[in-house]
């Protein structure tokens, strides 16, 4: 008798084989569903910021941090230095040009210029005595000459007589007599050379002498200037009127020569010490116009002057006010200063927000008219600012573009709002 055989149902890991081979498929499916239609992220709508493209006057510039400082300073330097004895003005004071502001004292300063002009004082006697003795010994050898001169005449006389009767024939002088005048008139007519030449060259090193001494004296007396000028340092006076800042002085303290002890301001105008990055080198310079907003007031200002020198990659440019200045400026105010560089111009604008970092303005997510999704759209940005970046194509005026950051949309191609955007929001 033949036995029934009851069929068996499937296992439980083939029922997880088949359930995890539908999975596949329904993913698989959804892949190819997703690339035909591009890839998709819903994003929150509280958590974006949007921008509406519009027309406008588009004005580049760029802002720059500032410190205000007076437009005229005059530094207190220490000429000679040493030792602080009165303090006679205190800094945050007004002073009147030739005011005595402070007093030191400087023993030796004031030991070398007494030195000083001991030393000239002598040098002054020894140019006295050698123009004396050269005045002297140039008489006394002009008297010598003289006479020299008048016993060279005698001899020329009474050789021209022995010369004619040694002629004669019957010469009543001996040739003794002749050889012995004709040889005593060529030794003094040799004297007297001789003694010329002395003349020439005592008169030769008097005159270096002299000219040595005045040397000495020309110094000396330089010398003497500057230490009077360092004696007369020691008592600091105000050199312009104007504004003391601090003083950086203390009775008793002993300052060094050159060392900077404060300095005068002029507060009737002011202007503003600007650090700029190295990237504007080329785009700053004098005449540059620009604003600053102080008191709720745009003011206009002007780089005045450029400091060529770039350290830890910025550069320095003083600014001054083009008309009126702020009454309420204070020196160390800091500032913010927003240079133009270049005239304002009708243009197609944007606000520019946190999307520029990441796409450098080569594509944007464009919101659609629903204010359901945004795509994604290639754009061409222009020129920009702090606050705007210039639209070349790819949108026009009225549309609508998100403008927050897209760090983490993964480059979608299509943002889905969880709730449609009603009502247009700005970027600051």
């Amino acid at each position: 008798m033949d036995k029934v055989i009851e069929k068996q149902g499937r296992s439980r890991s083939q029922w997880a084989l088949l359930g995890i081979a539908a999975l596949a498929v329904v993913l698989l499916g959804w892949q190819i569903f997703a690339r035909a239609g591009g890839s998709r992220l819903k994003v929150e709508t509280a958590r974006l910021t949007t921008a509406v493209v519009e027309n406008g006057l588009f004005r580049e510039y760029y802002p720059f941090d500032g410190r205000v400082e007076p437009a005229t300073s005059v530094f207190l330097d220490v000429e000679g230095g040493g030792r602080v004895e009165q303090i006679l003005v205190e800094g945050g004071q007004q002073v009147e040009a030739g005011e005595l502001i402070l007093r030191f004292s400087n023993p030796q300063a004031q030991r070398s210029a007494i030195e000083t002009e001991t030393r000239l004082l002598e040098t002054l006697d020894i140019q006295r005595n050698t123009e004396f003795n050269r005045a002297q010994s140039n008489l006394l050898l002009q008297e010598q000459l003289l006479n020299l001169e008048h016993e060279i005449t005698d001899t020329e006389a009474k050789f021209r007589r022995f010369d004619a009767l040694m002629k004669a024939p019957n010469s009543p002088i001996s040739q003794e007599q002749y050889e012995t005048t004709r040889d005593q008139l060529a030794w003094l007519r040799d004297r007297r050379a001789l003694m010329q030449e002395r003349m020439r060259q005592e008169e030769i090193i008097s005159a270096r002498q002299l000219e040595q001494a005045k040397k000495s004296i020309v110094r000396l007396n330089e010398n003497l200037g500057l230490l009077e000028q360092i004696v007369k340092s020691l008592e600091v006076r105000a050199p312009i009127s104007g504004h003391l800042s601090t003083i950086n002085a203390e009775i008793g303290q002993n300052i060094m020569a050159g060392q900077r002890i404060g300095q005068i301001d002029l507060l009737d105008r002011f202007k503003i010490r600007t650090s700029i990055d190295q990237a504007y080198i080329t785009r700053v310079q004098p005449g540059t116009t620009g604003h600053v907003q102080v008191d709720g007031r745009s003011w206009d200002v002007t780089v005045s002057k450029v400091y060529p020198e770039v350290q830890q990659n910025v550069f320095q440019a003083d600014v001054v006010f083009a008309g009126e200045t702020p009454p309420t400026l204070r020196r160390g105010q800091s500032i913010t200063v927003e240079l133009s560089f270049s005239s304002p111009s009708e243009s197609l604008l944007v606000a520019k927000g946190g999307f520029y970092q990441h796409t450098a303005g080569r594509w944007v997510y464009l919101v659609s008219d629903d204010g359901a999704r945004a795509r994604r759209v290639d754009v061409r940005l222009g020129r920009q600012n702090p606050r705007q970046v210039e639209v070349v194509e790819g949108l026009r005026a009225g549309d609508r573009i998100v403008a927050s950051g897209y760090d983490s949309y993964n480059d979608v191609d299509e943002l889905q709002f969880d709730q449609p955007l009603t009502a247009r929001k700005g970027v600051p």
